[in-house]
C-alpha cells in the first residue's frame, strides 16, 4: 500500500491516538501512521466480544466445578491454549490437565507463579475466581 493510501476512519477503538504501519514511498518502505480504518475496527470488535464470551463461559464452568481458576484466567487475559503455552513454556497438554481442578489444586508455587506473572496477578489470586 502506498503511504499516501493509508486508511484514516478515525477508528474509535484507537480512542484518538494514532497507529504506525509501515506502506511504500518511492518503492521504499516508510512509516506512516493511521487514526485505523473501518475493517480492523469491525474485526477487533469481533475478536473482543469472542473472548467476552468465552471469558463467561470459563466462568460459569469454573463456579460449577468444570474447570479450574486457569481456565477463567486465560480467557480473561486474551490467551488461547496455544499462546498460554508459549508464553509459560509448558507444554499445551500441561495446561489442559491445569484446567481440571483436581490437578490446578496440587499445582506447585512454581508453576502457580509462572500463571501468576503471566497474567500479572498475584499467586493468590490465581488461586481463585
Amino acid at each position: 500500500m502506498d503511504i499516501n493510501e493509508i486508511p484514516q476512519d478515525d477508528s474509535k477503538i484507537f480512542r484518538g491516538q494514532k497507529k504506525v504501519i509501515y506502506a511504500t514511498q518511492n518503492g521504499h518502505y516508510k512509516p506512516g501512521t493511521t487514526t485505523g480504518w473501518d475493517t480492523e475496527a469491525f474485526v477487533t470488535e469481533q475478536a473482543v466480544e469472542e473472548f467476552n464470551q468465552l471469558t463467561n463461559e470459563a466462568l460459569d464452568a469454573v463456579k460449577r466445578g468444570e474447570k479450574s481458576p486457569l481456565f477463567y484466567y486465560m480467557y480473561r487475559y486474551r490467551f488461547d491454549l496455544p499462546t498460554l503455552a508459549q508464553t509459560t513454556g509448558l507444554w499445551q497438554w500441561q495446561i489442559k490437565r491445569h484446567f481440571k481442578p483436581s490437578v490446578f489444586a496440587k499445582l506447585s508455587n512454581k508453576v502457580l507463579g509462572r500463571y501468576a506473572e503471566v497474567f500479572g496477578v498475584s499467586m493468590e489470586k490465581i488461586k481463585h475466581v
